[in-house]
Protein backbone atom coordinates (compact mmCIF):
# COMPACT_ATOMS: atom_id res chain seq x y z
CA UNK A 1 0.00 0.00 0.00
CA UNK A 2 1.08 3.24 -0.67
CA UNK A 3 1.21 6.16 1.89
CA UNK A 4 -0.62 9.08 1.33
CA UNK A 5 0.93 12.35 1.67
CA UNK A 6 -0.85 14.56 4.05
CA UNK A 7 -1.53 17.65 2.69
CA UNK A 8 0.14 21.14 4.03
CA UNK A 9 -2.41 23.20 5.17
CA UNK A 10 -2.60 27.04 4.24
CA UNK A 11 -1.71 29.68 6.03
CA UNK A 12 -4.95 31.05 6.59
CA UNK A 13 -6.58 28.02 7.56
CA UNK A 14 -3.65 27.28 9.96
CA UNK A 15 -4.08 30.89 11.51
CA UNK A 16 -7.79 30.51 11.76
CA UNK A 17 -7.28 27.50 13.65
CA UNK A 18 -4.85 29.06 15.79
CA UNK A 19 -7.14 31.94 16.52
CA UNK A 20 -10.08 29.14 17.60
CA UNK A 21 -7.85 28.10 20.11
CA UNK A 22 -6.56 31.05 21.37
CA UNK A 23 -10.71 32.37 21.66
CA UNK A 24 -11.94 28.86 22.99
CA UNK A 25 -8.54 28.55 25.54
CA UNK A 26 -10.41 30.24 28.82
CA UNK A 27 -13.64 28.09 28.16
CA UNK A 28 -11.29 25.03 28.03
CA UNK A 29 -9.29 25.58 30.90
CA UNK A 30 -12.89 25.93 33.00
CA UNK A 31 -13.66 23.07 31.69
CA UNK A 32 -10.65 21.09 32.46
CA UNK A 33 -10.66 22.31 36.08
CA UNK A 34 -14.10 21.26 36.31
CA UNK A 35 -13.49 17.65 35.34
CA UNK A 36 -10.64 17.98 38.10
CA UNK A 37 -7.58 17.93 35.95
CA UNK A 38 -5.87 20.36 37.28
CA UNK A 39 -2.48 19.38 35.94
CA UNK A 40 -4.22 19.32 32.19
CA UNK A 41 -5.50 22.95 33.47
CA UNK A 42 -2.62 24.02 34.60
CA UNK A 43 -0.21 22.90 31.18
CA UNK A 44 -2.55 24.66 29.18
CA UNK A 45 -2.95 28.32 31.45
CA UNK A 46 0.59 28.57 31.71
CA UNK A 47 2.11 25.97 28.77
CA UNK A 48 0.19 26.07 25.74
CA UNK A 49 -1.59 29.19 26.41
CA UNK A 50 1.66 31.58 26.50
CA UNK A 51 2.96 29.42 23.36
CA UNK A 52 -0.48 29.88 20.92
CA UNK A 53 -0.73 33.31 21.84
CA UNK A 54 3.05 33.96 20.66
CA UNK A 55 2.16 32.41 17.59
CA UNK A 56 -0.92 34.00 17.01
CA UNK A 57 0.40 37.28 17.51
CA UNK A 58 3.45 36.06 14.90
CA UNK A 59 0.82 35.01 12.47
CA UNK A 60 -0.92 38.64 12.95
CA UNK A 61 2.03 40.46 12.43
CA UNK A 62 2.55 38.89 9.26
CA UNK A 63 -0.96 38.49 6.93
CA UNK A 64 -2.56 41.71 8.61
CA UNK A 65 0.51 44.43 7.73
CA UNK A 66 -0.48 47.44 6.39
CA UNK A 67 -3.71 48.96 5.72
CA UNK A 68 -4.82 46.23 3.12
CA UNK A 69 -4.16 43.85 5.76
CA UNK A 70 -6.38 45.66 8.26
CA UNK A 71 -9.38 45.62 5.86
CA UNK A 72 -8.71 41.92 5.28
CA UNK A 73 -8.71 41.66 9.16
CA UNK A 74 -11.93 43.25 9.39
CA UNK A 75 -13.76 41.45 6.60
CA UNK A 76 -12.23 38.30 7.85
CA UNK A 77 -13.04 39.19 11.45
CA UNK A 78 -16.68 39.36 10.24
CA UNK A 79 -17.20 36.59 8.26
CA UNK A 80 -16.29 34.38 11.21
CA UNK A 81 -18.34 36.14 13.47
CA UNK A 82 -21.19 35.19 11.35
CA UNK A 83 -20.10 31.78 11.07
CA UNK A 84 -20.05 30.88 14.37
CA UNK A 85 -23.14 32.52 14.95
CA UNK A 86 -25.03 31.25 12.26
CA UNK A 87 -23.30 27.28 13.78
CA UNK A 88 -24.56 28.12 17.01
CA UNK A 89 -27.98 28.89 15.55
CA UNK A 90 -28.08 25.90 14.30
CA UNK A 91 -26.92 23.87 17.36
CA UNK A 92 -29.55 25.04 19.23
CA UNK A 93 -32.44 24.32 16.85
CA UNK A 94 -31.30 21.08 16.73
CA UNK A 95 -31.22 20.98 19.97
CA UNK A 96 -35.36 22.19 20.70
CA UNK A 97 -36.28 19.32 17.81
CA UNK A 98 -34.57 16.82 19.65
CA UNK A 99 -36.55 18.03 23.12
CA UNK A 100 -39.70 18.89 21.34
CA UNK A 101 -39.33 15.08 19.03
CA UNK A 102 -38.74 13.34 23.40
CA UNK A 103 -41.67 15.62 24.55
CA UNK A 104 -43.98 13.96 21.29
CA UNK A 105 -42.33 10.38 22.45
CA UNK A 106 -43.89 10.69 25.88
Amino acid sequence: MAKKKKKKKSAGSMHRQVQDSVQALPYVIEQQRKEGKKVRAFVLRYLSGPLLRLINRALNAKRYRGKEGQKLKQTEQMKRHLEHKRAAVRHMQTEMQKIQKRKRAN
